[in-house]
């Protein structure tokens, strides 16, 4: 009877202490966005549970909650599902398949936090509304400028790979350049491969796979299909994820969950719909070259939804799980290669032959022969070697090296619109290289497909609100699925203070 009473107390002390935020709770000290977290318990030793259940007044909390300076974990509980909102310091920042750990004295809008479920898997995120969001920054320091301009930077290196590849195509077998410069790449991002945590193997060889079809498709479509086509085409991963997400994780796409898909999705099928149809053959138009364009983006969206779902979690691997999608890309390459250049493949990927059994072709494509051969007389193939390098080197390995380096200090919106500018580059740059011209109805393509990749990164209340829909914010929030596949549930400053509690930790149902 005395334990029973103990207990009893002891459950109506934690109750008052949830309902008015008392002494029990720990708030980290003030840094940055810090001092917004809420609060978690410390409750070490009381065993309520068997009590809290017998109680009218039993408390909030579904199980013990720990808080300490180092960390703070917090459960909460809806009808079906339990998850857990863990804020340990480790903020992330996500855009286009890759996450990184956020600079939290820089980020000037919001940070993002892991959601998972009981059992430590993935299902989400939270973003909170940045404390330095409401700050007066300045848009000319050089602090604000440089990571934007370096992901400015990076989308306008990646755009130069569609007009890159098409010219190596032109002179050499596609399998070869594809196989050769992925070769170079995973030679540059091998020494992050050693520090990949081994339980990531699995998942990253599947993500390499599916990344390794993207490039590798969009290599066959370049062969005879407009560098800026391929490029616009390839933009078609920003519904191809999501899409991916509901299929695999059940993920909500209604309208009220997700809008910026929809519109993205819609967009994209105007965009494909003039670039495709606006000629005057109408469907005859339509080529394999289109086909391969649109597996690029069918690649490329799976292999985000494995890789960023691993990069949110261990955002610490990035770029060593940048080095496995390099090294699986560079293996199916090789594979390619190999049944090409025997000629098992006949004209697919181009008419070249079967190029590896010919002693003079093999010394010019294979490696490395495709760089070394740069260094003769024949102009075509020192453009080509350079390119190769180029592509390899430059826009495959060192430029993740700056994405991942500017992705930390930004937003997930504000990368997503960087980012998104790189079918935009390749189409200029397709006109410099290669004098490709685009017509009305190209350029009224391309221009949806960018509108429906800047449309992923905006929050779901805010085209709500724009279209007549939106509702008040609960407390819970709004949630929606990114462009990634990822649920995502979006909190204020204000609902993330100690005093909601609902702040306390996410809940889907």
């Amino acid at each position: 009877m005395r334990s029973t009473n103990i207990n009893l107390l002891a459950t109506l002390v934690l109750s008052a202490c949830v309902s008015h935020n008392a002494s029990l709770a720990f708030t980290p000290p003030s840094r940055g966005h810090i001092a917004a977290r809420p609060a978690a318990l410390i409750v070490t030793s009381l065993q309520i549970k068997n009590n809290a259940r017998k109680s009218s007044r039993a408390p909030l909390l579904s199980r013990n909650a720990v808080a300490t300076p180092e960390t703070a974990e917090l459960i909460t509980e809806d009808m079906e599902t339990q998850i857990t909102y863990l804020e340990n310091g480790d903020a992330v920042v996500c855009a286009r398949g890759v996450c990184v750990l956020a600079d939290e004295e820089v980020a000037t809008e919001e940070l993002c936090y892991l959601d998972e479920d009981a059992e430590g898997n993935l299902v989400g995120m939270t973003c909170v509304e940045s404390s330095s969001s409401n700050e007066e920054v300045n848009a000319l320091s050089f602090e604000y400028l440089w990571p934007r301009a370096l992901l400015l930077g990076c989308s306008l290196l990646y755009g130069t790979n569609f007009p890159l590849g098409r010219i190596m195509n032109d002179a050499l077998p596609a399998s070869a350049t594809t196989s050769g410069r992925m070769l170079l790449a995973f030679g540059v991002l091998l020494p992050f491969l050693f520090k990949l945590k081994p339980h990531l193997g699995k998942q990253a060889v599947i993500g390499g796979s599916f990344c390794a079809l993207g490039y590798l498709s969009q290599s066959i479509a370049l062969v005879d299909t407009p560098a800026a086509t391929v490029a616009f085409l390839g933009a078609l991963v920003v519904i191809i994820t999501p899409l991916v997400s509901y299929f695999v994780d059940k993920a909500k796409l209604g309208w009220k969950d997700a809008p910026q898909t929809w519109i993205a999705a819609i967009l994209c099928l105007m965009g494909v719909a003039a670039l495709e149809l606006g000629g005057d053959g109408g469907l005859g138009d339509i080529g394999m070259g289109d086909f391969w364009s649109i597996m690029q983006a069918v690649g490329f969206g799976v292999g985000f939804f494995f890789t960023e779902k691993l990069m949110a979690k261990e955002p610490d691997q990035a770029l060593s799980l940048t080095a496995v999608q390099v090294g699986m890309t560079a293996f199916w390459g090789s594979v390619w290669a190999l049944l090409d250049g025997t000629g098992m493949l006949g004209g697919f990927g181009g008419d070249h032959g079967a190029w590896l059994l010919d002693e003079t072709l093999r010394a010019q494509y294979a490696m490395p022969g495709v760089f070394l051969s740069g260094l003769g007389d024949d102009e075509v193939l020192r453009t080509v070697a350079i390119a190769a390098v180029w592509t390899g080197v430059v826009t495959t390995a060192i430029n993740r090296v700056g994405e991942t380096t500017g992705l930390g200090k930004v937003s997930s919106s504000e990368a997503s619109v960087l980012l998104a500018t790189e079918p935009l580059w390749a189409a200029l740059f397709a006109g410099l290289f290669l004098g490709e011209s685009m017509g009305p109805q190209a350029i009224l393509g391309g221009a949806l497909i960018v509108a429906a990749c800047l449309t992923t990164s905006v929050k779901p209340q805010t085209l709500q609100n724009l279209f007549g829909d939106g509702e008040e914010l609960s407390e819970d929030g709004s949630r929606s699925v990114n462009s990634a596949g990822l649920s995502v549930q979006y909190l204020s400053s204000s609902q993330a203070r100690p005093s909601s509690s609902t702040a306390l930790g996410s809940k889907t149902e």
